[in-house]
């Protein structure tokens, strides 16, 4: 009886086509899922720093406009309200970020956030260039920069910074308001509410 079956140049050939298929979709599949997981965690910085100006202000009546600078927000609020470890000498992945050991924070699963630029207080500056007031209508600090920056995986790479929603980073920028935070910059923006441009000064003044 004759038996049928593959020969040994078949089944090479087949595995070298199987291995060039891979070589070719693997990385792309690669990226996806760390794109993906970039967005979520970026997301999920938002809320918790959100939740936490939340927490403050329903416990102590304080807002962000309550503490003067970056040591004073984050001892009392972001360092009672989340789950924070501990930060000495640790620095933030971004070199051209001055964010000294006092901003600085690593939350318990590894994100790390740096408070730079921050001023509490109140400004009636309609020009959206004086800190943060109770409307929510002025960032606390400069409107036209970020006062969060945030590596959503901390010292894990790539540590370079979001300028594409198509090709989200691990890090982020982010305003500071009296009682809530939100995305600052066009990828970050687009990344935070998955849609297509969105204008900065409509997200970043005015209560959303």
């Amino acid at each position: 009886m004759k038996k049928l079956g593959f020969t040994l140049a078949e089944v090479l050939i087949t595995l070298v086509i199987i291995g060039v298929i891979a070589a070719m979709t693997i990385p792309t599949l690669m990226n996806n899922t760390n794109s993906q997981e970039f967005r979520s965690a970026f997301k999920k910085a938002i809320s918790m720093t959100n939740q936490a100006l939340t927490l403050n202000y329903a416990l102590n009546g304080m807002t962000a406009s309550d503490y003067k600078d970056s040591q004073e927000l984050v001892d009392n609020v972001f360092k009672k309200r989340l789950s924070v470890v501990d930060t000495d000498g640790e620095a933030f992945t971004l070199t051209s970020v001055n964010c000294a050991n006092t901003g600085l924070f690593i939350t318990a699963d590894g994100m790390m956030f740096c408070v730079t630029g921050f001023e509490g207080g109140s400004d009636t500056d309609t020009e959206g260039t004086g800190k943060c007031d109770s409307y929510n209508t002025l960032p606390c600090g400069t409107a036209t920069a970020s006062q969060l920056w945030i590596d959503v995986n901390g010292v894990k790479g790539p540590n370079a910074e979001t300028t594409s929603a198509n090709r989200p980073k691990d890090i982020y920028q982010a305003q500071i308001f009296s009682q809530k935070v939100i995305p600052f910059g066009e990828a970050a923006q687009q990344v935070m509410y998955e849609k297509g441009s969105v204008s900065s000064t409509k997200v970043t003044h005015g209560d959303d």
